[in-house]
């Protein structure tokens, strides 16, 4: 599969996955996760999927102290 084809698969699941997420920002995780050898080994709704398995930080908050 061209890389062209896995990016728009990949934005397409994020969109179903992850509604509120821009388009751009979208295409900017696809070809993130497109440039990770890990990624591009998989179907692109399949990384997807397993990508926000992993979750996603939340650099914007402090660590619970406590």
């Amino acid at each position: 599969m061209e890389a062209i084809e896995w990016r728009l698969r990949c934005s397409a699941r994020l969109h179903a996955q992850w509604p509120r997420l821009a388009r751009e920002q979208r295409d900017e995780v696809a070809a993130e996760l497109w440039a990770q050898p890990r990624w591009q080994g998989m179907e692109p709704e399949s990384a997807v999927v397993e990508w926000l398995r992993l979750g996603i930080p939340d650099t914007g908050r402090p660590a619970h102290a406590g």
